[in-house]
């Protein structure tokens, strides 16, 4: 309800993914790549575009136990096969 209220006031700048583990040891930087977690990433997307909005995805994974301690070329790779499969 609140997506399709910013929506209809033009409210929706961006669209940040990423995912939620659980359990979490972070709030903040234990962060999942997309598919790792609990969170419907699809889903939201349908209501975000639903709601108007047309702009990029951005991929935010803040976590510093696992992706921020990997090749860049295999973080990259990985977020490319997710963003096509999961979002």
């Amino acid at each position: 309800m609140q997506i399709e209220r910013a929506g209809r006031n033009n409210s929706i700048l961006a669209f940040h993914v990423c995912d939620w583990l659980v359990p979490t040891t972070d709030m903040l930087l234990d962060r999942g790549m997309m598919g790792d977690g609990v969170i419907d990433i699809r889903g939201i997307r349908k209501q975000v575009e639903a709601a108007g909005y047309g702009g990029p995805c951005e991929v935010e994974i803040f976590s510093t136990e696992n992706w921020w301690k990997r090749g860049a070329d295999d973080v990259l790779r990985t977020c490319i096969e997710r963003h096509q499969t999961i979002v």
